[in-house]
């Protein structure tokens, strides 16, 4: 349970700020409105506020977290009856996000004269994705805004779990790789090389395995800097490389190929794509006009290029599920889905299911990645420090050995 703040109107409208435990922020919002208050703001306790700062910040950025958290907030104040330029206003406010409270500010005034909601968030495309402002427009132009709200920060909410998933999982195994590396230079770099010295006062042949050991010592001392000047020439080439077309399409080809993280990568953006895809069909948005924004979501330019040949397709009158089998990238259980949901008029419904089952093909291939990398890494770090203690240690013995 976390401690939030927060702030909330009551029946007569009047402000009203405490704090709560709930499990999320989601949590948070259901504990208001069962005491018939309307959240305005909610944040962990100890955040501080853009109300009341000096200055505006015209540069910066608005993480997942916080965009999910303002959507499920103007849906619960647009369903409460309040206007959307006030909703706008009173979250401008209130966000601890300076940046974002500027750019609520200026949509709010957009608003004011004279555009509409979706309209006023087109300025801002950094800020709000093309699927966002195309799902609100939607809303707007059928009267479903409250609904299409919900939908849209139940999306979002979606992303922000799976993406947490994923960092909670590679973590720790991330942080032993990290040390087993920092500790493998520490003994190479550092320790052997003070045996050196010792080993070359004993006058009498190392064992082979010490040799070993304090050739590729001397090497690494020697070479390092060399090392190090091209490891990080590599890593701003790739950089480099990776920001252009043809390289992020290489390098995406190799992330897919890639043994356990490649199918992990893959169920990844199956899950974005069928969610995404889902939400914007469900929201009104047209099949075509949903694949065009969806194919920017998935994060692999290969499946990126599958949508937007299969969006061609379908321009030109084929099914959606029949244009998806011709690409081997679509999984034959999602494409049947699809081609089931075509045939019954729920489109939306079977690609929603289809992501909740990739969502927990993702956790279960976490939970085991973690449960091996965790081991593996412990123990080549336990092999390599005993191969190193073994073969400084050898000398040492040998010469007790031959002393007595």
């Amino acid at each position: 349970m976390a401690r939030y703040s927060y702030v909330a109107r009551d029946a007569s409208g009047n402000k009203r700020e405490g704090f709560l435990e709930a499990e999320n922020a989601s949590a948070a919002v259901g504990v208001l409105r069962r005491q018939n208050l309307l959240p305005i703001q909610i944040s962990l306790s100890g955040e501080r506020r853009a109300a009341g700062k000096k200055g505006q910040v015209r540069r910066g950025r608005v993480n997942l977290s916080e965009m999910a958290l303002f959507s499920r907030q103007v849906a619960t104040m647009l369903e409460a009856g309040i206007p959307v330029v006030e909703t706008v206003g009173d979250l401008a406010e209130e966000t601890p996000n300076r940046f974002f409270a500027h750019v609520l500010r200026e949509v709010q005034q957009t608003i004011r004269q004279g555009s509409n909601f979706s309209q006023a968030l087109a300025r801002f495309p950094k800020v709000f994705s093309e699927m966002y402002i195309a799902l609100i427009r939607s809303g707007e132009e059928s009267g479903n805004l409250v609904e299409v709200m919900k939908e849209l920060s139940s999306e979002l909410e979606d992303q922000l779990a799976l993406r947490r998933k994923v960092k909670q999982a590679i973590t720790y195994p991330l942080v032993i790789l990290v040390f087993f590396v920092a500790v493998v230079f520490f003994v190479f770099l550092y320790l052997i090389p003070k045996f050196q010295t010792i080993f070359a006062d004993f006058g009498a042949q190392l064992p082979a395995l010490t040799l070993l050991i304090l050739g590729i010592s001397r090497t690494m001392v020697k070479f390092f800097p060399v090392f190090l000047v091209f490891f990080l020439v590599m890593l701003i080439l790739l950089a480099l490389y990776s920001r252009t077309r043809e390289g992020r399409r290489n390098l995406d080809t190799v992330k897919l190929k890639l043994p356990i993280f490649g199918p992990l990568m893959h169920k990844v953006g199956l899950a974005r794509f069928s969610r995404s895809l889902s939400t914007l069909l469900h929201g009104g948005v047209t099949i075509t006009g949903a694949l065009s924004i969806v194919s920017k979501t998935t994060g692999n330019t290969i499946i990126e290029d599958c949508i937007e040949r299969v969006r061609l397709g379908v321009l030109k009158g084929e099914l959606l599920g029949q244009e998806m089998k011709k690409h081997r990238v679509f999984p034959s259980m999602l494409v049947r889905m699809v081609s089931v949901g075509e045939e019954t008029g729920r489109t939306d419904e079977m690609l929603n299911r289809v992501s909740k089952f990739y969502r927990d093909e993702v956790d279960a291939t976490l939970n085991i990645l973690a449960s091996l990398l965790e081991p593996i890494l412990i123990i080549g770090l336990g092999v390599i420090v005993g191969i190193v203690v073994l073969a400084i240690y050898l000398p040492i013995f040998k010469l007790a050995a031959t002393m007595r």
